[in-house]
């Protein structure tokens, strides 16, 4: 009788303890649950929170594949991914350890301890992810200004080599002619006041 109600003991302990986890994960969470640009982390790590881990390596492996509009995003964040669908795995591992009930608390305490690190360290990975993709965002978004620019330029140089163009066969020449004829009169006038 005296083990069996220890075995209930045990089972209360071990299951608050994965309350006390799953408490502590949402936590961990919920304090860096951020802005609508952290849409990866938020949906990763929640899908991890939940304990539905083949969901989350799908919608990180998913998130990775849709950004092809950044051709080099995929290869850059490749080890970032892998390594981040390792964390999800050793967490989904240490949660459903078999024969955690066999283990002492001090032990099964250090398991959970271990998965709060590897959900620490899987958000630091995850804020990597997301500041390549900003990164490669921004570097697009500045060749389209660079292109936008140069095509400015070209548009007003071709303007100015009209404009150029127009003044010196017209109005240039107009202008020659009434300088020349200013010069004149003002030549005739100076001779005729000279004599």
């Amino acid at each position: 009788m005296e083990a069996k109600s220890l075995s209930v003991v045990e089972h209360a302990h071990i299951s608050e303890m994965q309350e006390d986890l799953t408490r502590k994960l949402k936590e961990s969470q919920k304090v860096d649950g951020g802005s609508g640009r952290d849409m990866l982390r938020r949906s990763v790590l929640s899908t991890v929170v939940a304990e539905n881990y083949d969901e989350a390596k799908d919608k990180l492996s998913a998130y990775v594949n849709e950004k092809s509009e950044f051709p080099a995003f995929q290869a850059r964040v490749e080890r970032y991914v892998q390594h981040c669908l390792d964390l999800i795995q050793a967490i989904h591992t240490k949660r459903n350890f078999p024969g955690l009930a066999t283990l002492s608390l001090s032990k099964q305490q250090e398991i959970h301890e271990k998965v709060l690190e590897h959900f620490e360290e899987l958000k630091q990975y995850l804020k990597h992810i997301e500041k390549v993709e900003r990164d490669h965002k921004l570097t697009d978004v500045r060749s389209t200004v660079w292109v936008l620019q140069a095509a400015c330029l070209a548009v007003a140089a071709v303007v100015l080599a009209i404009f150029i163009a127009d003044l010196n066969s017209g109005l240039l020449s107009s202008l020659v002619y009434m300088v020349n004829l200013q010069l004149d009169e003002a030549s005739t006038w100076l001779i005729n006041a000279i004599l």
